[in-house]
């Protein structure tokens, strides 16, 4: 499972900088899956070459039918990914669809460009711009897009320069998604938008409306014969044979309505593949006498717990995202969903997830417990726990699925021998602890003395989340956790290692806290508090959180703090930039440590346990934009070198966590999973 990525820093820039280490061998130290993909792409001159789009990570390749995936992502400056197209006539142009707009690779995906955006027209929407890209037969420079405001653009020279094939918006008005663009023979393009199908001169002159069902979600031109069309987003597919003049209908499909269409015209029967969704639930369907009688094709589904262990709970049959025939050999299907993607090589009667190499998940917390078990939270997925530093994991909570207990763990500390988490269930507008007394085996819900529902008011994604959690070092049955907004949210404290919460008497000037909150060691009543907005800052109580001072206002957006084993305060955040403050003498003073750049915020910082000097931070995007970097120090914050290297680019790191033997720098990745960088 482990992959590696070696590299060599040749050169790196100045903040000032130490020397650079001649070899810095990053690890992969995660597992795979939990998250939505959107889209697969054949290269149809290589066989098992095949491209994956993710919907926080990017971009990914497997070169072995999807048997293993490794990232693509240089210079991709957007990792939401709804579609990857191939220019038919050069399969090393790749148009990658974004939710940051178009970007262009001239070499099968190992670098990216970003095209023009027609100020800001062009962007995207997984996984309604489904097949929302469509290139020129013959000129891989000529393509038209659809855009997720409900606008086509073509261009003739790669994307720097647009035009709009309906520019007083008379079929395209509607502004949702335009789902697919496809090419007829005579380079006439359709298109799907909610108002029905429509047909396009690409210079511009004229559109009609042929109908069609109305906002469908996937259409397929077939190329045996010309003129039949097959449309999706109803109970049955919609059949013209005539170019839209007219329309039948197929037989219903067994459940829910069509989504996606796969189409074989490779033998001398036509196979149509459907896949359908009912509201969370998804299939696969096949039809040999076109769409008159439907055969099931979801088969047996196998997941793969080694690399996806939240295949324990996870739901085998969920909703689709996308359906697709490999054009080498028409028995090979693939389909993605909201959580994996999967192979058939036997025309759908079984199917393999197929996830190795192609981390999708959003940890957000790493921890390390006594003994070295490595202790995983994430978004979506749950807890996890590696007893091998990475190489493998279990999934502790949930193990299966439960309204009250799956959704997002936000954060994990070790407190003595017991386990404690923060949760958020998708299905219950709550929050919640979650605690385990028995190494894991057995987890309780702690939901007394929180808010009875989610804050609201002044919250950092809309409502309000228990992002904040700090193990008093000294004393492990003294617990603080903060949830962000003003009606209900704040300090909260636990005296007896997290089985009852109170609402702390003292509270900070702002509660508006994203991961912010520590415990100093050197005086473990001395808390800190950071806070994003116009009163954001620093928030320091001396007693146990029963008051608080107002200690720096220098940086109005603190998104982590971290307090070294000699008591340094580091305040990571944005202002104007990512920059980094620290305070020498427990808040009282405060000096810049080092200034990342602008176009990106510091969302973390570690210090090691064993050496104060060390300290690790990253920047990070909100926006899925990519790159974003490492940096570490180990003359405490004075100077900085970039460690970031070949890590594929990703959206930043949302923690970072030293081992217990300070040998290696783990970082849990907004997209992509858990990575190490060894000393």
């Amino acid at each position: 499972m482990k992959v590696f990525l070696k590299f060599f820093l040749i050169c790196c820039f100045s903040l000032p900088l130490t020397a650079c280490a001649a070899e810095l061998p990053w690890e992969f130290a995660g597992w795979y899956g939990g998250g939505c993909f959107p889209n697969i792409a054949f290269d149809p001159q290589v066989k098992g070459r095949v491209y994956l789009t993710s919907d926080v990570a990017g971009i990914y390749r497997s070169d072995y039918s999807g048997d293993h995936w490794y990232f693509l992502t240089k210079g991709l400056g957007n990792l939401v990914v709804a579609q990857v197209a191939i220019a038919p006539s050069d399969f090393n142009v790749l148009y990658a669809a974004t939710k940051g707009g178009l970007f262009v690779s001239l070499n099968a995906g190992t670098s990216w460009s970003a095209a023009d955006s027609a100020a800001g027209a062009i962007t995207f929407e997984r996984p309604a711009n489904y097949r929302s890209v469509a290139v020129n037969a013959k000129d891989a420079t000529k393509l038209c897009v659809g855009t997720s405001k409900g606008s086509v653009f073509c261009s003739d020279d790669r994307g720097a320069h647009w035009r709009n094939v309906d520019p007083n918006n008379l079929f395209f008005s509607e502004k949702k998604p335009v789902t697919a663009l496809a090419y007829d023979a005579q380079g006439r393009l359709y298109a799907a938008a909610s108002t029905g199908l429509i047909r396009c001169k690409t210079d511009g002159s004229g559109c009609e409306n042929l109908q069609g069902p109305k906002g469908s979600t996937d259409f397929v031109l077939s190329k045996k014969s010309e003129g039949t069309i097959y449309a999706a987003g109803e109970a049955q597919l919609w059949i013209s044979v005539d170019a839209g003049t007219s329309w039948q209908r197929s037989q219903s499909v067994p459940s829910g309505k069509t989504y996606r269409i796969a189409l074989d015209e490779s033998g001398n029967t036509t196979v149509l593949r459907v896949a359908w969704n009912d509201g969370r639930k998804g299939g696969v369907v096949s039809s040999f006498d076109l769409g008159q009688s439907w055969s099931q094709g979801n088969g047996v589904m196998n997941g793969d717990t080694l690399a996806d262990p939240s295949r324990i709970w996870a739901d085998k049959n969920g909703k689709l995202t996308g359906l697709f025939i490999d054009p080498f050999d028409p028995k090979v299907l693939f389909r993605t969903d909201w959580w994996g993607v999967w192979r058939s090589n036997d025309g759908g009667a079984t199917w393999q997830e197929k996830i190795v190499g192609a981390p999708n998940t959003v940890g957000t917390q790493a921890a390390f417990s006594s003994n070295g078990d490595l202790y995983v939270a994430s978004m979506d997925d749950g807890l996890l726990r590696s007893r091998d530093a990475g190489k493998t994991y279990e999934m502790l909570f949930p193990t299966k699925y439960d309204p009250a207990r799956s959704g997002h763990v936000w954060r994990v500390a070790m407190a003595g021998d017991t386990v404690i988490g923060t949760s958020s269930p998708w299905n219950e507008p709550v929050n919640q602890v979650i605690l385990s007394s028995d190494g894991g085996k057995t987890f309780e819900l702690i939901r007394q003395g929180f808010p009875t529902a989610r804050p609201k008011v002044n919250t950092m994604w809309g409502q309000g989340y228990p992002r904040g959690l700090a193990v008093d070092p000294k004393n492990p049955d003294i617990i603080y956790l903060g949830i962000d907004g003003d009606d209900g949210g704040g300090l909260f404290v636990s005296r007896d290692r997290g089985r009852s919460w109170k609402r702390s008497a003292g509270q900070p000037g702002a509660l508006r806290i994203y991961n912010a909150l520590a415990v100093d060691p050197t005086d473990s009543r001395r808390i800190v508090w950071g806070a994003c907005n116009t009163n954001g800052g620093i928030y320091i109580s001396e007693d146990g959180g029963q008051t608080f001072n107002y200690a720096f206002k220098g940086m109005q957006w603190v998104f982590d703090v971290k307090i070294s084993s000699d008591g340094t305060i580091f305040a990571a955040g944005d202002s104007g930039g990512a920059k980094l403050y620290m305070s020498l003498d427990h808040g009282r003073t405060w000096k810049l440590s080092g200034d990342f750049g602008k176009g990106r915020a510091l969302g973390s910082v570690a210090v090691d346990p064993l050496n104060p000097k060390r300290v690790a931070v990253s920047t990070v995007s909100w926006s899925s934009s990519a790159p974003c970097k490492i940096f570490l120090s180990e003359d405490g914050g004075i100077t900085w070198r970039d460690v970031t290297g070949d890590l594929p680019d990703g959206a930043g790191a949302s923690s970072l966590t030293f081992d217990p033997q300070s040998k290696y720098l783990y970082i849990t990745r907004y997209a992509g999973s858990v990575y190490r960088l060894k000393f």
